[in-house]
């Protein structure tokens, strides 16, 4: 009995092999050149390093960038920081970059503005006055290891890539050292440690739009204080 199944399932275990050989063979004949130099570019097999054939080669250049934005952490008062960043690329990966932010404009904070209003007189008579940036200035190691490309539905693919940061500076700041004295504020540079990520989109070979999260830590008195820049721009290469 058990041989006569199995007699029974050959001739269809024949047809199974057929089609699939017919198959095999037909998806063979249908693929066309452009398959075949598609698969050099798009086949996950091929060990194709991300680096090779960049669209943009700035080893060796120059970067400038002009940006605006925001210092959103600050309980006092909400900076608006205009900055200016120049940098060297040694490497498609490695750059060293100097950065000067102004942070003179903007608001006070809402919770400042009550502090300073409340009641007859205010608040802040006869203490300590908030401490307020106005300029921050840092030296940075650049490192952009992610790099890649954004397509625009059909009409446009876009280089980009992300960058994270790492460097010391300094940060000019208006310290109150004497409480009993109104608007009696000092200036003082302190050293910041400074830290964050980069993120650049291609639009030309030397024109890119940029938006910077950078983060400082200082120490203007008792507190040691993080405030937080995020900036968008542009920036120009040399090549």
């Amino acid at each position: 009995m058990s041989y006569f199944r199995i007699g029974n399932l050959t001739p269809l275990v024949i047809a199974l092999l057929a089609v699939a050989m017919t198959s095999a063979a037909f998806a063979k004949e249908a693929r066309q050149p452009i398959d075949l130099e598609l698969e050099k570019y798009w086949n996950v097999e091929n060990p194709v390093p991300t680096m090779t054939n960049q669209t943009y080669d700035h080893k060796g250049s120059f970067e400038g960038t002009l940006g605006l934005g925001v210092v959103p952490n600050d309980s006092y008062y909400l900076p608006i920081p205009i900055t200016v960043r120049a940098a060297y690329h040694m490497s498609e990966n490695v750059a060293l970059e100097a950065s000067l932010s102004y942070l003179g404009l903007g608001p006070n904070s809402d919770l400042h503005t009550f502090l300073k209003e409340a009641g007859k007189q205010g608040l802040l008579q006869g203490v300590r006055k908030p401490t307020q940036m106005t300029l921050a200035a840092s030296f940075d190691l650049m490192y952009s290891p992610f790099h890649g490309k954004l397509g625009i539905f059909d009409k446009k693919i876009s280089s980009f890539d992300i960058g994270m940061v790492l460097g010391l500076g300094l940060i000019l700041v208006d310290v109150d050292e004497t409480p009993d004295i109104e608007d009696a504020l000092s200036s003082a540079a302190l050293p910041a440690g400074h830290w964050g990520l980069s993120l650049r989109f291609f639009l030309t070979k030397w024109l890119t739009i940029r938006a910077d999260y950078r983060q400082f830590a200082y120490q203007p008195q008792d507190a040691l204080l993080f405030p937080v820049e995020m900036t968008i721009g542009v920036s120009f290469f040399s090549k």
